[in-house]
């Protein structure tokens, strides 16, 4: 019996004592997390009306009154209010073997480690990796999904919970939910959570979008220096239109000093004039024909989609969109009389 308690409390002593709710509550808030309760009702609903918390951490006095001697979980609240919060919610083990697997084809392997030893836990589905961005901005958003046959017909891969939403976390209890499975923690916790800039952001989430098993949208194919006779099959539209349809992102941009730098998927990164390493930029970002500038230090405005006329516009006419429209219908980018002038 002596012998049977011994070996129980050397386990005990060797097995790490996972912080209770209430705790975690308090080390969120020296880690400027914003979080609310959760019911313990297998609904995963928060307990409290939580709007505010989008704005304001709460104080260590309602970290008490919700969490100390109650049975809830816990939820943090992701964007500004939590300094960039963001994390990306993998639904299942496997989905998430697949991005380690592609994150090391890609050499993000580094990426991948110093995400995962900040903080990273199990779901009671899957994985989520959380991570601070400081200009986060974009609310959540689907990343991956796969089509069903039936209802609800698309499922969710891999998502992000961004500005204006919260994510469950360890260590809430099965009783929070359906499953009844808990939210544990694998490695870090809520004070190493790590802090990435926008182009490690950009290539995670690029890397997390080849796993999208939906139907490709129809893009356009594009065509570097299509001919004339090409062009006038377009005749009667504006000259920056039938210019996105036709004209490269490398003819755009080479010119002007940006360098192709990698693809991911069917995303590419450029790096702006006058930056020896790193990336400025991706072309193709969600599957849309778009220039998307994460560098501040350009003619383009940050984080927004650019068309290629845009590019064009600001590249070769200061962003005079009357007198771009003319050099294109000059160059043979319009049919219409009123463009040839």
């Amino acid at each position: 019996m002596a012998k049977g308690i011994a070996i129980m409390a050397r386990i005990s002593s060797q097995s790490p004592h996972p912080l209770n709710v209430y705790q975690a509550a308090l080390t969120a808030i020296r880690a400027g997390i914003s979080f609310i309760p959760i019911t313990a009702d297998g609904t995963k609903s928060p307990a409290v009306r939580w709007k505010e918390y989008q704005k304001v951490v709460p104080t260590p006095e309602q970290a008490r009154q919700w969490f100390y001697g109650q049975n809830r979980g816990i939820a943090f609240i992701t964007g500004q209010v939590s300094g960039g919060l963001e994390m990306l919610d993998f639904d299942d083990q496997h989905i998430y073997e697949r991005f380690v697997e592609r994150m090391h084809r890609e050499g993000l392997a580094w990426l991948l480690k110093r995400i995962e030893l900040g903080y990273k836990e199990r779901s009671p589905k899957g994985i989520h990796l959380y991570y601070r961005y400081p200009d986060l901005s974009e609310g959540s958003k689907k990343v991956a999904q796969r089509p069903l046959k039936e209802p609800p017909y698309v499922l969710s891969l891999i998502e992000t919970r961004g500005e204006g939403g919260y994510s469950i976390g360890a260590p809430s209890s099965g009783a929070v939910h359906p499953s009844g499975q808990p939210y544990q923690v694998l490695s870090g916790n809520v004070t190493t959570i790590q802090t990435i800039q926008s182009d490690d952001r950009a290539l995670l989430l690029s890397v997390a979008r080849t796993l999208d098993e939906m139907p490709s949208r129809e893009k356009t194919t594009t065509h570097r220096g299509a001919p004339k006779k090409f062009r006038q099959r377009y005749a009667g539209r504006q000259p920056g239109t039938i210019f996105n349809e036709l004209a490269s992102w490398p003819e755009i941009l080479e010119p002007h000093g940006w360098t192709w730098v990698r693809r991911i998927g069917g995303e590419d990164f450029w790096r702006r004039p006058g930056k020896q390493h790193g990336i400025s930029a991706t072309t193709n970002y969600e599957g849309g024909d778009y220039l998307y500038v994460f560098s501040t230090s350009t003619i383009f405005a940050s984080h927004v989609g650019i068309s290629k006329f845009a590019a064009y516009t600001f590249l070769e006419h200061a962003g005079n969109f009357s007198e771009a429209t003319r050099a294109l219908a000059a160059q043979g980018y319009a049919e219409d009389d009123e463009y040839k002038m």
